[in-house]
């Protein structure tokens, strides 16, 4: 499970919690801090006085400038994506800046993370909720999808595989037989930003820490990451992250979807290598937010999506 170091509500200074507290109309009584993800800052369940609950988010932007970026963006979509709608989306509560600090406040969902490893009726809801955010299609979420960025970005910020090939690695670090085909995991990211071009909302990071299911309803929070792409995207992001938290066989998830039973075998693949590659890069390097977690996730990801890819292909 991905754990962050995250800072109780106590820590934050008075005056922004006193500010937090007057959006909500109602003085905090309880806070639970929640340790899921890998930002940093506040994030806790409140109870107020008066009996509502709410989500925080809150980060000091003078101490962590990437994840107020991150916050910022959620705020945008966090509006767009209104309850009438009918997204597995948490409702947006508002936004409080007071200071140097960035509170986004929501609604409490009052569910459980999926077990880990994943039981098969926890996939089976999460797949049903996923299948319905890929379909819906309304004029709201159209409208949002122009001020998304294209999932991904642009080849050179993947180029994993090609980058390490330029710089004559040993790729002592990867599989084996990743080492053996190494060209043509290169040869595969390069077509990346064609095979994942497309008009489909994507949450972008549906790792179980981002998923919350109670009895009638699975919820997918922080969209922070959504973008626009290939509707199999998704699809395909869930299956790598269960695989990594325990699932034994990815493909049997995503064929669980209808757009991974469409999706074009050869697009995915490329998609599958640039991730690799990018994850292959992200774990050598330093740990960031005083967490190996991070690295050793990112080792996982890439050690995962390298098997996948090998169940794939016919590369030998």
């Amino acid at each position: 499970m991905a754990r962050a170091s995250r800072l109780p509500w106590a820590a934050m200074p008075e005056a922004v919690r006193r500010a937090v507290e007057y959006r909500l109309g109602s003085p905090v009584v309880a806070a639970e801090p929640q340790t899921g993800g890998f930002s940093r800052g506040v994030a806790a369940r409140l109870r107020c006085a008066d009996g509502s609950r709410a989500f925080v988010k809150a980060v000091d932007r003078e101490a962590d400038p990437v994840t107020v970026a991150l916050a910022e963006q959620e705020a945008v979509v966090a509006a767009a994506l209104t309850p009438d709608l009918g997204l597995p989306a948490p409702a947006f509560l508002g936004r409080v800046d007071h200071g140097t600090w960035t509170a986004l406040l929501f609604e409490d969902v009052a569910g459980r993370m999926p077990a880990v490893p994943w039981r098969q009726d926890d996939l089976t809801r999460t797949i049903d909720a996923l299948t319905a955010l890929t379909a819906l299609t309304v004029p709201a979420i159209a409208n949002l999808l122009p001020a998304l960025p294209v999932w991904g970005g642009s080849l050179e910020e993947w180029e994993g595989w090609n980058s390490l090939l330029d710089a004559d690695d040993s790729f002592d670090d990867v599989p084996s037989w990743a080492r053996r085909n190494v060209r043509n995991l290169a040869a595969a990211e390069t077509e990346f930003p064609a095979a994942a071009a497309g008009g489909t909302l994507l949450h972008s990071d549906l790792r179980s820490d981002n998923i919350l299911i109670t009895r009638d309803r699975v919820t997918f929070v922080d969209w922070a990451w959504a973008a626009q792409g290939q509707d199999w995207i998704d699809p395909m992001i869930f299956a790598l992250c269960a695989a990594v938290q325990g699932h034994p066989d990815p493909q049997t998830i995503f064929l669980a979807h209808p757009a991974g039973r469409s999706a074009p075998p050869a697009a995915v693949d490329s998609v599958l290598a640039a991730l690799a590659g990018r994850f292959v890069v992200a774990a050598r390097q330093p740990a960031v937010w005083n967490t190996a977690s991070i690295r050793a996730f990112q080792r996982a990801e890439a050690e995962t999506a390298i098997r996948w890819l090998r169940t794939r292909t016919r590369w030998n």
